[in-house]
């Protein structure tokens, strides 16, 4: 395993953003970028900062396109929808990150042009599976005063930006497992495989999780990965 710093944590992210690209399903990226500040260093992209458009009380079609317009995301995806992959490091330890997957609410590109995609099979495969789109986001964060056993985990899964959601994962959630999730679980299709393939795993998080947490429904990232 490559060891935790910020230009390995980049290095990641910049890798899967590339083989995403040359597999055809990434549309448009925004390559990560390393910002210090004090002791703390930041693994972002142009357009974070507008990525409190997402914790406003306003509908899920209006997150988006402010989001998509302002290009506030390391991929968008050929569907339209977009990944954000923010990590924060301090003192050498993993102190927060930010893990967002995006759908498009509609299909307005394929509905403004269906020509153009009824000649690309990969588009029209994939749309046809996506139904009712909804966010999820993976967060960590382990600053003090932040989290709280069983209610507030360090690594936890939020779906459909639901407020109070927050299902536990045994540790933090590395950009390759992260990409490895939505793709298998949104987009491989029995023509396309976008998962075999896909860079090795070179980075490691240790477990998070509370025994209080375990107790409770949990997801499990796996500790031994595949090179």
């Amino acid at each position: 395993m490559t060891a935790l710093t910020p230009r390995s944590i980049k290095e990641d992210i910049d890798g899967l953003i590339s083989d995403l690209i040359g597999k055809g399903i990434c549309d448009d990226s925004n390559f990560s970028a390393i910002r210090t500040s004090g002791s703390k260093t930041d693994i972002t992209f142009s357009g974070s900062e507008h990525v409190s458009i997402a914790l406003g009380d306003i509908e899920y079609s209006e997150i988006y396109y402010e989001l998509s317009d302002k290009r506030s995301y390391n991929m968008k995806l050929v569907d339209g929808a977009l990944l954000q992959l923010m990590y924060r490091i301090e003192g050498g330890q993993l102190l927060q990150h930010r893990l967002a997957f995006y759908p498009s609410p509609n299909l307005l590109p394929f509905q403004d042009d269906p020509d153009a995609y009824i000649r690309d099979e990969m588009f029209i495969e994939i749309v046809q599976r996506r139904i009712v789109p909804f966010p999820l986001r993976f967060d960590f964060d382990a600053r003090e005063g932040v989290y709280v056993d069983v209610v507030h985990p360090k690594s936890h899964l939020t779906l459909g930006d639901v407020k109070g959601c927050r299902i536990p994962i045994t540790a933090p959630v590395t950009p390759r497992w992260f990409v490895e999730f939505v793709l298998r679980n949104f987009y491989q299709t029995e023509t396309y495989d976008f998962v075999s393939g896909l860079p090795r795993h070179r980075i490691h998080f240790e477990e998070s999780i509370t025994d209080g947490e375990r107790e409770l429904m949990h997801m499990m990232i796996p500790y031994m990965v595949r090179t």
